[in-house]
């Protein structure tokens, strides 16, 4: 008879869970998407099908807890459900989302050559999905891990495993697993096995129970305040992990205005007063003097506080708790009090669950939700600052010279051609403390510039800067030879690393950094790539972040930005190569290989020649090599080549000559034939999508090897102020903005370390953008080495 309830039970909640699927298309639908991705080279019109499917945008999770519950049985569905469910999009967008990452689609390929099965998302907006999709992977092995551990503890009970397959995520998994984590029993199951759980049910249920009457001769039940004692822990047991009130614990915390609240410990004053002992900490505890008595509601609070705190926290000095009102445990009293019937030992049950799990579990869910909001705008504000970076517009078709500056060691020089191949490299040592108009320096420095016919002077805004700048001026060096301010952060770091030694034997580091220098003005993208992203000083707080999810980041973005601008296959660096869409380090070496042994490749299906490329590779990567003089015109272009004949069928109906595609009026008459284009009209003569056809005109219209890059204001200081002693408060300066930050930005005005213009002075709308050049003021501060700014205006 129990087993008969449990199959109809089973059964009741796959329907819920199936609720508005019909059971014949239900799992062919999966398959007709995931069939509509792999086949869409060959045959377009199915991927056509899977987005005329109805999409379930009303499709609601709150109405019933069974239709959230995880199916161990149907891995992907489930997956598809709760991406749904966390981020908000349509369950079916999901299941398509879910398929192409398990065919092995790249973000990159799917933002640019699948944006009509994942409705035109943007790739931030992905990158959201894929980090969120991780997480739902990571939980739901979590929850097969947590129930196989409990059965292999026969601790598993039909009621846990319910209230187990009912959690949405890691914490709510937490709150119910954490008192069964343990080999030895919780109170709640040494209560039980003493055997008055019944007892138990029937109090919590309103029937009259006599406490004394429950006393025998054993320890645990020898009196009626040991036997309230257990049952108390049966019934806080029951109360906690009962789906319903998991529901309204949601629900409430959501309207709960909670506070987080942070203070000086003890230890930290103890220290401080004792000068001989050294701190514990890593910091000195008048770092976190603001947060000594600090407190905010956590809706108000900023990314950068929290991850302050947290760090002042794990540093000893710090001491941090979340304030609960108290309005919280009585609405969740009043919500237990209507699910059973006895009123006295609902609240004797809650209270001893709430401050024993309840409240400890909402702390650190509330902690760690704060923690990992903050963690995500500390990304996404690295990512941010990187892809321009990274943007940054290069000089082509210049001979440079890199200037990295220095005191003793001298100034490094480093000559570069126009395709980035070395010419020069030597240390010169100028007399930068006082004019000297015999200066050999200076004369050795013309004779080189001259000698190879020099175009621009690459300087670092390193140590020695700006001494550099002006001894170059003295000289008349810099009189016709534009002098560009370089940012050098990460250059001496990549000059010692083993690529850098592959790529120049034998060399002194110092030299290295000079030519990186040069090269990030020919070729920013390309040279810094070659860098940590860590190491650019383009972030916030990086080491707050958990080291693997900044990487994992970082390393998306520079692949994103590395696809978007494309590369030439037959001259493109082993490290730019590794970053394209489908490619990884193996594989760029071998196309390297390949490359040197042929002589280059004359068309990109030549790439399925290179060993360890298959056809998935090939499907990822193609879009984003190009092939700048093959013989295939359209290997130049964006077009992948799965849409090859539709482009070749597109430029025979607007009547253009494919092979004219590198000439310069191509662009122009493919703008003049596709002004009053329809595109949906089109695109179904050619069976294709819009999204295809937009790009096969975007690509057309595209100026033979013009980059898909974003422009890189070049910084311009001071030319009177050139040292932080010549600075007072209400000095005017101009510099460039390194660095932008959710509190304000870091703006180099070349006199040392970087200057802060808090958000509070960036006045009315003005919200400047990293490398935008702009006009400050120096306003007065109480830490005269913190340069403290007010914005004036952004320059042109």
């Amino acid at each position: 008879m129990e087993n008969t309830k449990k199959t109809a039970t089973k059964r009741k909640l796959q329907v819920i869970e199936t609720e508005g699927v019909p059971k014949k298309t239900r799992v062919k639908k999966t398959k007709d998407s995931e069939k509509s991705v792999t086949e869409k080279q060959t045959n377009k019109s199915k991927v056509k099908k899977v987005l005329k499917k109805k999409t379930t945008d009303d499709e609601s999770f709150e109405d019933t807890v069974p239709a959230f519950q995880i199916n161990l049985t149907n891995k992907n569905w489930d997956e598809a459900k709760i991406l749904s469910f966390e981020e908000k999009v349509p369950q079916e967008l999901a299941e398509r989302f879910i398929t192409l990452l398990n065919e092995g689609c790249t973000l990159p390929f799917i933002a640019r050559y699948r944006k009509n099965v994942v409705d035109y998302l943007k790739p931030d907006r992905l990158q959201e999905l894929f980090e969120s999709y991780q997480k739902v992977i990571q939980f739901t092995k979590k929850v097969k891990s947590v129930i196989e551990t409990l059965k292999k503890s026969k601790k598993l009970t039909p009621q846990i495993e319910q209230s187990i397959l009912n959690a949405r995520n890691l914490s709510e998994l937490d709150l119910l697993y954490a008192p069964l984590k343990s080999n030895s029993l919780s109170l709640a199951e040494r209560a039980r096995s003493l055997g008055i759980e019944p007892y138990a049910v029937k109090a919590l249920n309103g029937e009259n129970i006599v406490l004394h009457n429950l006393c025998n001769g054993e320890e645990e039940l020898s009196t009626a305040d040991k036997v309230e004692s257990h049952i108390t822990h049966i019934v806080a047991d029951i109360i906690y992990k009962d789906s319903r009130v998991l529901t309204e614990m949601r629900s409430l915390k959501e309207q709960t205005r909670f506070i987080v609240q942070s203070s000086q410990t003890k230890s930290s004053t103890k220290e401080k007063k004792d000068e001989n002992k050294k701190f514990d900490s890593k910091s000195d505890p008048e770092t976190y003097k603001i947060y000594f008595d600090w407190k905010c509601p956590v809706q108000f609070v900023k990314s950068y506080q929290i991850l302050a705190v947290n760090r002042g926290e794990d540093e000893k000095i710090l001491s941090v708790k979340i304030v609960i009102p108290d309005w919280f445990y009585n609405r969740l009293e009043r919500y237990c009090l209507t699910l059973w019937k006895s009123n006295h030992w609902v609240k004797k049950g809650l209270i001893d669950a709430y401050n024993r799990l309840i409240k400890p579990w909402l702390s650190r869910q509330v902690r760690s939700e704060l923690t990992a909001a903050a963690q995500k705008e500390a990304v996404k504000t690295f990512t941010a600052n990187l892809e321009k970076y990274l943007l940054t517009e290069p000089i082509k078709n210049r001979t440079i010279v890199g200037l990295d500056p220095g005191f003793k060691a001298g100034c490094k020089v480093g000559i570069i051609n126009a395709n980035g191949e070395k010419l020069d490299a030597c240390t010169i040592h100028p007399d930068l403390r006082r004019y000297n108009v015999n200066d050999h320096a200076a004369k050795q420095l013309e004779e080189i510039i001259t000698k190879h016919r020099v175009d621009l002077i690459g300087l670092g805004n390193g140590t020695a800067c700006r001494e550099t700048e002006t001894w170059l001026k003295e000289h008349g060096i810099s009189e016709n030879i534009p002098v560009i301010i370089v940012p050098e952060q990460g250059a001496s770091i990549y000059s010692i690393s083993k690529e850098a030694q592959k790529e120049h034997p034998n060399m002194d580091p110092n030299l290295i950094s000079a030519l990186s220098i040069a090269r990030r003005v020919l070729d920013p993208l390309g040279e810094l790539i070659k860098v940590d992203p860590k190491n650019l000083g383009v972030g916030l707080y990086q080491h707050d972040i958990p080291p693997k999810m900044l990487e994992t980041a970082l390393d998306a973005t520079v692949e994103k930005v590395v696809s978007l601008v494309g590369v030439d296959i037959n001259t493109a660096s082993q490290a730019m190569l590794r970053r394209i869409s489908g490619l990884n380090e193996g594989r760029a070496k071998k196309m390297i290989a390949y490359r040197q042994e042929k002589g280059g490749f004359s068309t990109r299906a030549e790439i399925l020649k290179v060993s360890g490329i298959g056809k998935i590779t090939y499907q990822q990567c193609a879009g984003f090599l190009k092939v700048l003089t093959g013989s295939e015109p359209l290997d130049a272009t964006i077009i992948h080549p799965e849409s090859y004949g539709i482009a070749k069928l597109f430029a025979k109906k607007i009547n253009v000559n494919i092979k004219e595609l590198s000439r310069p009026h191509f662009p122009e008459s493919v703008e003049r034939k596709t002004v009053n284009i329809d595109l949906i009209a089109t695109s179904k003569d050619l069976d294709t999508d819009v999204s295809t056809l937009e790009l096969i005109i975007s690509a057309f219209k595209q100026k033979p090897y013009e980059d898909n890059v974003i422009s890189f204001c070049r910084p311009v200081y001071s030319v009177t102020i050139q040292t932080t002693e010549q600075i007072a408060n209400g000095t005017t300066l101009t510099g460039v903005v390194r660095n932008v930050v959710p509190f304000g930005c870091f703006v180099d005005c070349g006199v040392g370390d970087n200057g802060l213009i808090h958000r509070s002075n960036l006045g009315g709308n003005q919200t400047p953008k990293l490398g935008d050049r702009v006009s400050v003021t120096v306003i007065g501060t109480p830490k005269p080495k913190k340069l403290q700014l007010k914005l004036d205006k952004i320059l042109n």
